[in-house]
């Protein structure tokens, strides 16, 4: 059972969420300067909490932020690689979306790519703590692939193997509790192989 976080390990997202965010807090009559790389530090790391830094009713500022990013979604790509690893690893496991994302922008990227029937399910709310998640539906043995610190974190509190990914929003000072790191696509799907060689899934 492997859990994957959406934004920055499979879509490449980062400049258009940042982009939502700052449509939303102008809408909301923000006046002051929009923080440059709004993600690196958040912890959690949910759009909604960016609107709480700012003051904004933090489910409002997501409400508008979601609107905006629906609108410009056709401009999306996933990272280079994403389908093909998706594709051989859902041969072997049962997959899962992970997100504090609206669950029907996932669903939309992921159907528009024809990748959505590799996944078992999709678990995407910012409401429910990604932790809280894992200790409901985890396995024996599971993994949570994140690139950020509240995946890591998350993965942490419910025991479960962790993999953080350094292509995403945040750097391997914030993922340095990671049980392991990888840089890209061929090392993750090495670091999920071996994982599961020496603990098998059923």
């Amino acid at each position: 059972m492997i859990f994957f976080d959406f934004d920055g390990v499979l879509v490449d997202s980062l400049k258009l969420w940042e982009q939502a965010c700052q449509f939303s807090a102008k809408k909301l009559g923000f006046k002051g300067v929009f923080p440059q790389k709004p993600y690196a530090k958040l912890n959690p790391v949910a759009h909604k909490e960016i609107g709480r830094i700012l003051g904004f009713n933090p489910l409002e500022f997501e409400k508008i932020a979601d609107e905006y990013f629906l609108e410009h979604i056709h401009t999306l790509v996933f990272f280079d690689k994403t389908k093909e690893l998706l594709k051989d690893l859902s041969l072997d496991f049962k997959l899962f979306i992970l997100s504090a994302s609206n669950e029907n922008l996932v669903r939309i990227l992921l159907e528009k790519e024809q990748i959505l029937k590799y996944f078992t399910n999709l678990h995407c709310t910012s409401s429910i703590p990604k932790a809280q998640t894992l200790k409901k539906f985890k396995q024996n043995h599971s993994i949570m692939i994140g690139d950020c610190i509240s995946d890591i974190e998350a993965a942490l509190e419910a025991n479960v193997y962790s993999i953080g990914v350094l292509w995403g929003w945040q750097d391997k000072i914030m993922l340095e509790k990671a049980n392991i790191l990888v840089n890209n696509h061929a090392q993750l799907k090495n670091a999920i192989r071996s994982f599961y060689e020496i603990h098998p899934f059923n």
